[in-house]
């Protein structure tokens, strides 16, 4: 491997006439030292010893040296960093700020809990209806609205070296359809809009190919819009429709879309389904979390976070909830009240979950460990497209 040249080649003479460094240009420049100097090792060894480095850290390697950009976003470099124990959770958003036209990748900082913007190079990226898929070191953006109509085109964003890549388009155009992954394949339903039929309402994406296929799924009653889904034991997907009824499909079942014949025993706004164990979350209106168990489908508001509706604002609600994979707890993000003329405010809290045993029955309680705003932005407007958790 080809080492790299030293960025410091001033002679001595032309340093003197420059000012005194500041600190920021002395740590840049003991970095790219330590870049010079870890590109003379051998691949398996610089590799090993990046396995250990954070992933916050990798990110600006990747971006300072492009010879270990390439071992970065490899897959044995992933594997690597999974087997030593080295991989680290990280929460990502992506915000669409008014008027840009595209929106932006950013990364929640574990410590400092400030959003870090991203900067990349964007492939054109759908502004709503797009669906979100987790995967082993990155995210699948699927379908959406391109200038107001649904697309195909796929993309994928590594949280290795936080770049946008493109992946082989769907088949079919698609808006607003669920997607969930078991066993390296992405199951993709509906969103095809009054195109659907049997035919081309499904097909799933093969991760070890990169290919996709349309996928035949029987169905006595076929859930044109699904409104919200999970992936339960990593082998099943749970499903609701628009008219609240519930449906379940396993791909080792034929492949089969069974409707399970419960509806909802709270109708309303039900949105962001996370589990943690084997209790299911999601955020409805007013601020509230609620929780229930899989397949029961009887809703209960989270007790104890009584003091959110105090902080969200009337007339705002949360905007995303998803969890942070380390802990197990819920993480959920809501707009604040304009600070002032065009600035904009995220505000988040993190919660810590637990069942207690009720006078009549078991309820969760919850307890905010934290709270507070993670960006301000000058812009007219905001929205929060996605956030989720990813290991890197």
């Amino acid at each position: 491997m080809s080492s790299c040249q030293d960025p410091l080649t001033e002679s001595p003479s032309a340093r003197k006439e420059l000012d005194p460094p500041s600190d920021d240009q002395l740590e840049l420049s003991k970095n790219k030292t330590n870049v010079s100097r870890l590109c003379s090792l051998p691949d398996d060894v610089a590799m090993s010893c990046m396995a250990h480095v954070s992933r916050l850290d990798l990110a600006a390697l990747a971006i300072a040296s492009k010879p270990h950009r390439s071992l970065i976003v490899s897959p044995e470099f992933g594997n690597l960093r999974w087997k030593m124990g080295s991989v680290e959770p990280n929460i990502y958003l992506l915000l669409h700020f008014f008027p840009d036209p595209s929106p932006h990748w950013f990364i929640l900082h574990p410590t400092k809990r400030r959003l870090k913007r991203l900067y990349m190079n964007l492939y054109p990226t759908p502004v709503s209806g797009s669906s979100f898929v987790e995967t082993q070191n990155g995210f699948l953006v699927i379908g959406g609205l391109m200038n107001g109509k649904p697309t195909s085109d796929v993309t994928f964003f590594c949280c290795a070296d936080h770049t946008v890549y493109p992946v082989q388009p769907m088949k079919m155009a698609r808006c607003g359809a669920s997607a969930s992954l078991i066993d390296r394949k992405v199951y993709v339903f509906g969103g095809c809009w009054d195109v659907a039929d049997s035919l081309n309402w499904a097909e799933v994406f093969d991760l070890r190919t990169s290919t996709w296929e349309f996928l035949f799924v029987s169905t006595p009653k076929m859930p044109f819009e699904i409104r919200q889904s999970v992936v339960i034991d990593e082998k099943e997907v749970y499903a609701v429709d628009k008219d609240g009824q519930d449906f379940s499909f396993s791909p080792s079942n034929k492949p089969m879309f069974v409707e399970n014949g419960k509806t909802d025993s709270k109708p309303g706004y039900r949105n962001d389904w996370c589990l943690i164990g084997n209790v299911l979350f999601c955020h409805g209106t007013g601020g509230k979390i609620l929780w229930c168990l899989p397949k029961e489908f009887d809703w209960k508001e989270v007790k104890g976070l009584e003091k959110l509706q105090y902080y969200i604002p009337w007339g705002y609600d949360i905007s995303k909830l998803c969890i942070n994979s380390a802990e197990n707890k819920i993480v959920i993000f809501w707009k604040a009240r304009p600070q002032g003329p065009e600035i904009m405010e995220l505000r988040s809290a993190e919660i810590s979950v637990g069942e207690r045993r009720g006078p009549e029955e078991w309820e969760v309680w919850g307890k905010i460990e934290w709270i507070g705003a993670v960006l301000s932005e000058s812009c007219v407007g905001l929205k929060l497209l996605y956030a989720g958790p990813a290991y890197a």
